[in-house]
């Protein structure tokens, strides 16, 4: 994780950033729960658009190789590090993310509402960052993981793996993997809602630049993105030179891997390595899903 003849306080530094960052996203979350009179709103529009089809996308068999080699000069945390060679038998994957319009058919037939729906007057609305909006259908929705995965079981489906995950985002049907899934290019606004352009998600079909080679759309951005994958450490792990307990602590079984990025992600974040995780029922985050077959 230190570069070749690096001094060990430039890697703090890096180490500081990065932390930070994530931070800004974590307190993101408390800014939310806040009630709305204690808070400024900027000046956003809240498009929305009709749900759209989102039939899964076939991705092939192969191999999805996770993480970073331990001698990879970039900075990374040390639950990145240690290559895992996945092989990844066929799946199809939702073109785009379950959007709110989705869940809605789920709450009609009996599921759950998610904790950022309110129902006032006869309507659903959301509790957006800084407004109460009626509900976009058009949208992704944010749920538990707990929920994601019944939602799954009712469409005859299931949630992907963090392997299924990285081969739908950064390989390709030729057998290249890409630093993102638009490509090598650097992120910008047209390839995903991220870096805290918005607050709040848009639709799932806002950044069709940003799909991957086998046409799944908004893989890093507009929401963080549920998998099955248990939060373990990759062969070799080693913790953190300047942050020993940064992962080991929540190696326990019962923190989730979740991969891509939110509205509030910051840029720097946005890496096929990075993981995020948490508890399975934790209704704060800004986390999405997609079903895979």
């Amino acid at each position: 994780m230190l570069r070749k003849n690096e001094p060990k306080d430039r890697f703090a530094t890096h180490t500081i950033l990065e932390h930070e960052d994530m931070h800004h996203e974590t307190l993101t979350y408390i800014i939310h729960q806040l009630a709305y009179e204690k808070k400024r709103a900027p000046r956003f529009l809240h498009p929305d658009g009709s749900v759209p089809q989102s039939d899964p996308l076939p991705v092939s068999r192969g191999i999805a190789v996770l993480g970073l080699p331990s001698d990879d000069e970039r900075f990374s945390w040390d639950n990145e590090r240690g290559s895992l060679e996945c092989n990844v038998e066929e799946f199809a994957i939702d073109r785009f993310k379950v959007t709110n319009g989705d869940w809605l058919e789920f709450v009609d037939a009996g599921g759950p509402f998610p904790f950022f729906w309110e129902r006032a007057e006869g309507r659903w609305n959301l509790r957006a960052c800084f407004e109460r909006i009626p509900l976009p259908l058009s949208w992704p929705v944010y749920v538990t993981l707990e929920q994601a995965r019944a939602f799954a079981r009712w469409k005859g489906a299931r949630l992907p793996t963090e392997a299924e995950y990285h081969r739908a985002a950064f390989c390709t049907p030729w057998g290249e993997t890409r630093s993102y899934p638009w490509g090598n290019e650097s992120p910008s606004d047209r390839h995903g809602n991220f870096d805290f352009r918005r607050y709040d998600p848009e639709p799932v079909f806002a950044t069709p630049a940003g799909a991957s080679a086998w046409g799944v759309e908004g893989l890093f951005g507009n929401g963080w993105e549920w998998t099955t994958t248990p939060f373990a450490p990759f062969p070799g792990f080693v913790p953190h030179p300047t942050y020993t307990r940064y992962s080991a602590d929540f190696f326990d079984g019962r923190h989730f891997v979740l991969k891509g990025a939110s509205p509030v992600t910051p840029r720097r974040l946005l890496r096929a390595s990075f993981r995020n995780w948490f508890y399975p029922n934790y209704p704060y985050l800004y986390a999405s899903f997609r079903c895979v077959r």
